[in-house]
């Protein structure tokens, strides 16, 4: 009886995770995807539009630093409850009266994500954990189901011409409702009752845990970038038309869900720093395919090979995070996050910055650049390692 509900709890938190992952990747692909139609709204330059990312960074960033305080004291399943302002605020994001305004509510969009990626993260490490095999990859498959779902459906709603405004009230009313059914079967931690040392509230990653985070630091920028901008660079360097523009999207999400469909199958055969070390070549691959030629054969094709080369990065960063001593995993992903979520704060808005003043070309060089980076600091993760397990 004992082993019947304990199979049916984690199967249900199991499936409720795999929605929620979808609703996040779902929502954030229906605000890419508009990027154009938000930009030609509020009469912006490409410096002006990055400044919305920006935003949404800098509550991001402010926001990091506390997350393992407040997952260490309330638990990943009660800070879930950031879900609910996170899809609500999508379609106000329509309808500020000016720039300041716009960026302000951005700020607070940014919080609520970041309160919302923490805890799901945490959560799915939990039931990770109560299934004793890897599955993380799988729920981080859902998100890029999601971002290609929300990218597809973007396309038919330009096609129809439907207002920004209306279509991001539709997704966030669907995304509501969802969420409130499935939120109730999320598992809960043991809270720790000293969640930080000395009255602490904000705790760093040190040793290899402060690699691990800077190579996440790269990843993630790499990964955000991608799809927060190739949208604009299928439309300004491609030359697609507006309506086609989120093609680029679908494709890199459709293979970023793809690889991480069969990473959990990789983890179980190779090790955790051979896996990153494989995603790096094939970022850095792909980047360079994009680069090479502006022709609409070589961006998919480059998109589809770094989307496969990046899908394993975070899971695989997120899973080693959420296994250190004396942290539950929500905390330990917020350690790896205070780092890397300084990426979010800067890298939008460089290259936004560098679109605007150069070209989208010029912008996606400086994301190869960082998939250079990120490779060495691998092979030096790699290196640490292998030095710690002799």
């Amino acid at each position: 009886m004992v082993s019947n509900w304990f199979a049916l709890t984690r199967r249900r938190a199991r499936i409720a995770l795999l929605v929620q992952y979808f609703l996040s990747g779902f929502i954030f692909s229906a605000l890419l995807s508009r990027f154009p139609a938000i930009k030609e709204m509020y009469d912006m330059d490409m410096s002006q539009l990055s400044m919305v990312l920006l935003s949404m960074s800098i509550g991001s960033l402010l926001t990091m630093p506390l997350c393992v305080h407040l997952v260490g004291r309330f638990g990943s399943k009660k800070l879930t409850v950031a879900g609910f302002a996170f899809m609500t605020l999508l379609p106000v994001l329509t309808v500020m009266p000016n720039l300041v305004s716009l960026y302000l509510v951005s700020a607070f969009y940014g919080i609520f994500v970041t309160l919302l990626d923490v805890s799901i993260n945490g959560n799915s490490i939990i039931v990770e954990n109560a299934y004793k095999r890897p599955i993380i990859s799988l729920f981080h498959a859902f998100y890029y189901v999601g971002v290609c779902t929300g990218a597809s459906l973007s396309l038919l709603f330009m096609h129809f011409a439907i207002p920004v405004t209306y279509h991001f009230l539709s997704v966030s009313i669907f995304s509501l409702l969802l969420f409130s059914i499935i939120r109730r079967f999320y598992l809960k931690e043991t809270i720790t009752k000293k969640p930080i040392a000395s009255g602490q509230k904000i705790m760093f990653p040190k040793g290899i845990l402060l690699t691990l985070a800077f190579v996440a630091l790269c990843g993630r920028v790499v990964e955000g970038s991608i799809s927060d901008w190739s949208t604009m660079y299928m439309e300004s360097v491609v030359k697609l038309p507006d309506y086609l523009a989120p093609l680029g999207l679908v494709i890199y999400s459709a293979f970023m869900s793809l690889g991480r469909f069969f990473c959990d199958r990789i983890r179980a055969k190779y090790s955790g720093s051979t896996i990153l070390l494989g995603c790096c070549k094939l970022a850095f691959l792909g980047i360079l395919i994009i680069l090479f030629d502006d022709s609409c054969y070589f961006a998919l094709t480059g998109l589809f090979v770094a989307g496969l080369g990046i899908s394993c990065l975070v899971p695989v960063i997120y899973s080693l995070a959420g296994r250190q001593e004396d942290v539950t995993p929500a905390m330990g992903i917020a350690m790896v996050n205070t780092i890397s979520g300084t990426g979010f704060l800067f890298g939008p808005f460089v290259i936004g910055f560098i679109g605007d003043h150069y070209s989208m070309w010029a912008s996606f060089l400086y994301i190869w650049l960082l998939s250079v980076l990120m490779t060495v600091l691998t092979l030096f993760y790699r290196k640490r390692e292998r030095g710690l397990s002799l």
